[in-house]
């Protein structure tokens, strides 16, 4: 029980007594335990003890401290439910270093460059392997494999003895004796392009320039060239990303247990433009239904999806917003220091990698967003490069984290400019691949629970006008192979290559 308060006067909660407040005029020694000055010392001291006191009290009474069962299957069972399996230090560090110390850094030709065109943007039926591609910036073309068996002997699927680290070179593959099968030509230059395994479909979006973006469908299988369904969205200036959602939703066991209304097989397709957030969905008649999700002030750059019924978006003035297509409900949980260039889903529905400009990549945990207190000290002195003194670099670097969310990890990584940068996330093997730019360096290779870069691929290309490298990666994906393999394949000096891992 606190003592009563008496004007004048002091309670010692030692001697548990009044004792009266001497005045500094009175002189006191100055060491008088009763002076005003060292009462008010002392009830500042009381103040704080009292405050770390209700602090740790609280902080005791919001913690969930994990106890594990006496019984251990009863505690297996549990952890297994609630998804709590922790992996072990050799599938976090040594898996992922071991699939990326065998991964080749020469490029291999898959498909080499066009005469007189260059390959912009490519993705991979994985029922057939045929390869649908955006040569030059808005024209599809299609290549399909070649069903004879090759001859054995000219075949290799090493690099030649004399070849350098980061030569490319050229073997016979079942793409070589097939020619290039043009299906469409597009009004202004090519944003994304996506094929959709389920249905056959293939979805193309465009920038936009004299005529207005558009959307493209089409079922190059089945109706041939040049057929297909279009879209125009009203009062939008750009489309920037698009998104299919992934096959691995509907097909995997998890889908069913991990949400309350599984997903069906029809195609959805997320479209990011300078306004709005749209989703698609085909129709069992084969059309296409559009829906807005999220009208947005400023551009959303970057589209994925995180579950069958989620989608994330990333935004140029740095907001990651989470999106619910069953209630069209959408919240703001991130915020990135720097506009976004990219988003991925990691290995987890509540985790997200996110690329960004300013030399930023980040993991980020939906869990947990609170606020960024300080930017991080290891990547201080990669961002803001030029001739700003350190007290400028460190003010502006300030400003920028100042109300972003901490990450989980931050990787290194080079790009300070392009706003559609290319990055691919194996999440099985635990590895991020993500191209770099303005550096010698194409790609890098991170783990993704260290953050610790374990592969770099450079490039061969010369710089253009000493600004730009002419073999920029703009589009990297982790391509399943023969014989439960995964090879990585990319963009290339405008033709196509894959690294083996």
């Amino acid at each position: 029980m606190e003592p009563r308060k008496i004007p004048g006067f002091y309670f010692d909660p030692e001697k548990k007594k009044y004792f009266q407040i001497q005045a500094a005029h009175h002189a006191p020694a100055a060491d008088s335990k009763y002076s005003t000055d060292n009462i008010l010392k002392e009830k500042k001291k009381e103040t704080l003890r009292k405050n770390a006191e209700q602090k740790e009290k609280k902080v005791r009474s919001e913690t969930i401290v994990r106890r594990l069962r006496d019984d251990p299957i009863m505690s297996a069972s549990l952890d297994r439910e609630m998804g709590l399996r922790k992996t072990s230090y050799y599938m976090r560090t040594a898996w992922p270093n071991a699939f990326a110390s065998r991964m080749s850094t020469r490029p291999k030709v898959i498909v080499d460059r066009p005469v007189g065109s260059f390959v912009h943007l490519f993705d991979v039926d994985p029922n057939t392997r045929t390869i649908y591609a955006v040569h030059a910036e808005n024209q599809i073309k299609r290549r399909r494999t070649h069903t004879p068996q090759l001859p054995a002997a000219p075949v290799m699927d090493s690099p030649p003895a004399d070849a350098g680290d980061t030569t490319t070179y050229f073997t016979l593959n079942e793409y070589t004796m097939e020619p290039w099968d043009e299906l469409h030509r597009l009004t202004s230059p090519i944003s994304s392009l996506q094929y959709l395994p389920r249905s056959g479909a293939l979805a193309a979006t465009t920038y936009g320039s004299d005529r207005p973006p558009t959307i493209h469908f089409s079922d190059p299988e089945r109706d041939g060239p040049y057929v297909a369904e279009q879209f125009t969205p009203q009062d939008t200036a750009s489309i920037w990303t698009a998104r299919a959602r992934p096959i691995s939703f509907i097909d995997s066991p998890s889908a069913i247990r991990d949400n309350s209304t599984p997903a069906n097989d029809t195609d959805h397709l997320a479209i990011g433009t300078s306004k709005a957030l749209l989703l698609f969905q085909r129709l069992p008649t084969g059309l296409w239904d559009c829906a807005t999700v999220f009208e947005s002030d400023v551009d959303v750059l970057a589209v994925d999806w995180m579950a069958p019924t989620t989608i994330v978006t990333g935004c140029r003035d740095g907001n990651i917003h989470l999106h619910d297509i069953r209630s069209r409900g959408s919240s703001n949980i991130l915020k990135h220091p720097y506009p976004i260039s990219s988003l991925k889903r990691a290995d987890d529905p509540t985790r997200l990698v996110c690329a960004g400009l300013q030399d930023s990549l980040c993991l980020y945990d939906i869990r947990f967003s609170r606020r960024s207190k300080s930017p991080d000290a290891s990547s201080s002195e990669t961002k803001h490069r030029g001739n700003r003194s350190r007290k400028k670099r460190r003010k502006i670097q300030h400003n920028a984290y100042e109300n972003s969310s901490q990450p989980v990890l931050t990787f290194v990584h080079s790009n300070a400019y392009e706003t559609q940068s290319a990055m691919d996330i194996h999440p099985q093997l635990g590895l991020i691949a993500a191209a770099q730019y303005n550096v010698d360096t194409a790609v890098r290779i991170h783990n993704l629970w260290t953050g610790k870069v374990v592969k770099q691929i450079e490039r061969n290309g010369l710089r253009q006008g000493g600004q730009k490298y002419l073999s920029d990666v703009q589009c990297l994906k982790f391509v399943d192979a023969e014989q439960d393999g995964v090879e990585l394949w990319s963009n290339w000096g405008g033709s196509i290559v894959k690294f083996n891992l």
